[in-house]
């Protein structure tokens, strides 16, 4: 557009009209401009102009002038072999058009249509400054609209394109290779530094990025710390030492951060010349390589194990939903004894599915219970039913407690409610904590569980010695009790290791005056051994199955 003037094409074979207009504009001025009119004496004319004028604001076509319908050929040539949509095009009859006025207006991309007594009078004025506003408003939604589209794709942090933009290139036709990055351990800058401390790495990252290889690859920023390259490399060969290069560069370069320096990791996504679902399939491959740790590299193959869990854990997700809706999920109990008198001190309930007439352990559908979010409804549940238990047996009953459901807001109104509902004492009921990520530092958990413990309910550390379970937990929780992993327990006659393990977790244990319970007691000669060196509790079905009603 102009800065100075409006562009007006005027499109007529009348040489009289030409003159006309021109004495009309010489005094018009619509929004503080004058105007700038181009003629032309056929579509011809006007093609060529329109193709060195891409600003014209307004178009007045005759209909009929070297043929009946050239001005309404040169309409569609205006809109579809220039695709020049923002012009405003106002058809002009001369009396002689080959169709009815309003079959044009319904067939043909225009924004007005009037005859040419109108615009050889004052009349002229008022049709220009309409066209000239509805211009200016086109414009402005226009771009409105571009504006909203680079903030959809683009990443606010670093500016880079986002994951929306990477599926717009996504969605084009052929094979294509891409890298996802994921800069391990990124949530400890936000919680050690700040947010803002964690947003400039992104930054300096994202630089990084550019920096090394945006000659050769899109690069993306699809959200918190996870970087996208999309590769046009085809010899997969090189590409492969490529992305190997990648990724010792990213080791061994040297950020420096608001004075600090800090090296980097990242685990890496690979897809190589795949089609179809590109991003989903570079995540299985990101999930994979993070699978076994930090500063790992895995490439999408149909048999990754990752995919195979991931697709157990959608159909038992449903399964359990299902299961829950019909009322096919069950409290199974499994005694424990205590190992020097042998009577039962409290029994642990164990979730159970039903599923086409079979029982199922939550081996199978714990790790779909995380996915889907169903694990609190899994807590809830039995919750209630080891209520209702102490409520008809007066016995006590453990139970387990995950980091998933700690973070719940509504998890100690939910207790508070239900052993009011059953009139229990706080003190008949175990919780034994599991975790996937170590809680003995964590404020959040340790509140909770300690609160747990205020209210008269006892805590047991599950699975100890496995994963996070440690030995700082007994110094930063009130432990009850410690219930030694089963890995340690199933061969501790023969093993070693195992031996060692188990003694070394119950000296320390019995000079804290916490007792140990070992889980997996599947023999005679298990149970001697444990009651040898003085485990306290015995659990397993050397002693009893689970059964859905008390032994």
């Amino acid at each position: 557009m102009s800065e100075k003037s409006w562009k007006v094409l005027l499109v007529d074979d009348d040489i009289s009209l030409h003159e006309t207009i021109q004495n009309l504009i010489n005094d018009i001025v619509v929004f503080g401009k004058k105007l700038n009119v181009l003629y032309a004496n056929n579509a011809q004319e006007a093609q060529k102009i329109l193709q060195k004028h891409t600003d014209i604001t307004v178009a007045f076509i005759d209909i009929a002038m070297e043929t009946p319908d050239a001005g309404l050929k040169l309409v569609k040539y205006t809109r579809e072999t220039l695709q020049n949509h923002d012009i405003r095009i106002c058809l002009v009859d001369s009396g002689d058009s080959p169709l009815p006025a309003h079959d044009i207006i319904e067939h043909y991309d225009i924004n007005d249509f009037t005859d040419k007594i109108c615009i050889q009078s004052t009349g002229f004025f008022t049709v220009v400054r309409t066209a000239i506003k509805q211009y200016q408003q086109f414009k402005a939604l226009q771009k409105s609209k571009e504006e909203i589209y680079k903030k959809m794709t683009t990443n606010e942090v670093t500016g880079l394109p986002n994951r929306m933009k990477l599926s717009e290139k996504l969605d084009s036709q052929g094979n294509k290779s891409l890298i996802l990055i994921n800069i391990d351990d990124f949530a400890l800058f936000n919680d050690n530094y700040s947010f803002s401390f964690g947003d400039t790495i992104l930054k300096a990252f994202a630089q990084f990025l550019v920096q090394k290889y945006a000659n050769k690859m899109d690069i993306f920023h699809l959200e918190a710390d996870v970087f996208a390259l999309l590769c046009y490399e085809v010899d997969l060969q090189k590409l492969e030492e490529c992305i190997k290069d990648i990724k010792e560069e990213i080791t061994t370069h040297l950020f420096e951060i608001n004075g600090v320096e800090l090296y980097l990791t990242a685990s890496l996504g690979v897809v190589l010349n795949e089609n179809g679902n590109i991003i989903q399939k570079a995540e299985f491959a990101l999930k994979e390589a993070r699978l076994y740790g930090k500063n790992n590299l895995s490439t999408y193959r149909e048999d990754l194990h990752i995919i195979e869990t991931i697709n157990a854990n959608s159909k038992w997700s449903q399964i359990l939903r299902e299961a829950f809706l019909k009322n096919k999920v069950y409290a199974y109990f499994q005694p424990i004894v205590d190992i020097k008198t042998k009577k039962i001190i409290k029994y642990e309930a164990l979730v159970r599915l039903e599923h086409e007439g079979k029982i199922h352990s939550p081996f199978l559908f714990l790790g779909a219970a995380l996915y889907s979010g169903q694990i609190f409804d899994i807590f809830r549940f039995m919750f209630e039913e080891v209520c209702k238990k102490i409520d008809l047996t007066k016995e006590k009953f453990s139970l387990n407690l995950s980091e998933y459901d700690l973070k719940m807001p509504k998890l100690i109104p939910f207790i508070d409610e239900t052993i009011q509902k059953y009139k229990v004492d706080p003190s008949q009921i175990t919780f034994e904590i599991l975790e996937h990520t170590s809680i003995s530092h964590d404020e959040k958990f340790q509140k909770v569980i300690n609160s747990l413990h205020v209210k008269g309910f006892q805590i047991a550390i599950d699975d100890f010695g496995a994963e996070c379970s440690n030995f700082a937990q007994l110094h930063n929780l009130h432990i009850d009790l410690i219930k030694i992993d089963a890995g340690f327990i199933k061969n501790i006659v023969t093993d070693k290791n195992s031996q060692i393990v188990t003694k070394t977790i119950l000296d320390y244990a019995h000079q804290k005056d916490i007792p140990v319970a070992a889980e997996f007691v599947c023999s005679q000669e298990i149970y001697n051994y444990l009651a040898k060196i003085g485990v306290d509790y015995a659990q397993g079905y050397y002693i009893s199955e689970p059964k859905p009603e008390l032994s």
